[in-house]
């Protein structure tokens, strides 16, 4: 599934629908166009990015606005920084993996020392995404 891309003759001719409310005729172009199963139930409960032309991984957002940010963050770690772009490239549905500097946490507390590392529990500032704003890209 990685791989499927939608086709720019697919995108203009089903642009315009609102994938919530297809009518019977958008349904049958539908079926006609996107033949794999769970790559049409991902366009019917998530609809088009107009940006890259492509379904999008959740209702809220596109993995195309995770590769734009690529650039602005860094863990420090070449190989996490990779793991996390590829978890959020392939990202379906709500399962988006985010990089979270250091300062955008409040209270943090130690918890416990493990034989794999320390434990803390800290509030996030910003909260998960729950929208996109294309202009800023955030």
């Amino acid at each position: 599934m990685d791989e499927f891309k939608l086709d720019d003759n697919v995108f203009e001719q089903i642009k315009s629908f609102n994938h919530k409310n297809l009518t019977k005729e958008q349904k049958l172009r539908i079926d006609k166009l996107i033949l794999n199963e769970e790559l049409k139930k991902r366009y019917k409960n998530n609809g088009l990015c107009k940006e890259c032309k492509q379904l999008k991984a959740s209702p809220l957002c596109c993995q195309c606005k995770f590769q734009k940010n690529f650039k602005n963050w860094a863990s420090g770690n070449h190989e996490i920084d990779e793991f996390i772009q590829s978890v959020q490239v392939n990202a379906k549905g709500d399962e988006i993996l985010e990089w979270i500097e250091y300062d955008r946490f409040e209270n943090v507390e130690y918890l416990s020392k493990g034989g794999f590392g320390t434990i803390y529990k800290a509030i996030w500032k910003d909260g998960y995404i729950t929208e996109w704003d294309s202009e800023n890209n955030q």
